[in-house]
């Protein structure tokens, strides 16, 4: 049996338009992972076990953010993103954007205070064969 997963979006010009997203996910597994990472160091945090093509939404957010906090997605060979502001990939063609293989983070944190970082990640259980 799924889990429903509901996110709403709303932006507002002040004088200007406004922009209302809303979305429900039926997802299989779900994880909420809270990690702190310490300030001037890199910690690994295990995401989801799967193909990236489970993954359906992430979400990666901070209690600090700045130039100074990043991460990598699965190895220290990947691409630095910076973690500026709350980060959200919501469906295949976002999540792409991260890579084949989304299995782990490694957040490095390069602030003079710890950082507490929140992961959201929602994904399919049990992939079908055609993936």
């Amino acid at each position: 049996m799924g889990n429903t997963v509901s996110l709403s979006v709303k932006l507002n010009v002040a004088g200007g338009p406004s922009l209302s997203v809303s979305k429900s996910i039926e997802a299989e597994a779900y994880d909420k992972i809270n990690v702190t990472v310490e300030a001037g160091t890199t910690q690994p945090v295990e995401i989801q076990p799967g193909e990236t093509g489970q993954i359906q939404l992430l979400l990666i957010k901070s209690s600090r953010y700045s130039e100074d906090l990043t991460y990598k997605v699965h190895d220290t060979d990947s691409t630095s993103i910076t973690l500026d502001e709350p980060q959200i990939y919501m469906g295949s063609g976002s999540v792409k954007l991260l890579g084949s293989k989304i299995d782990k983070l490694l957040v490095s944190n390069g602030m003079s205070d710890d950082a507490e970082i929140e992961i959201f990640v929602c994904r399919d259980a049990t992939p079908s064969n055609s993936n």
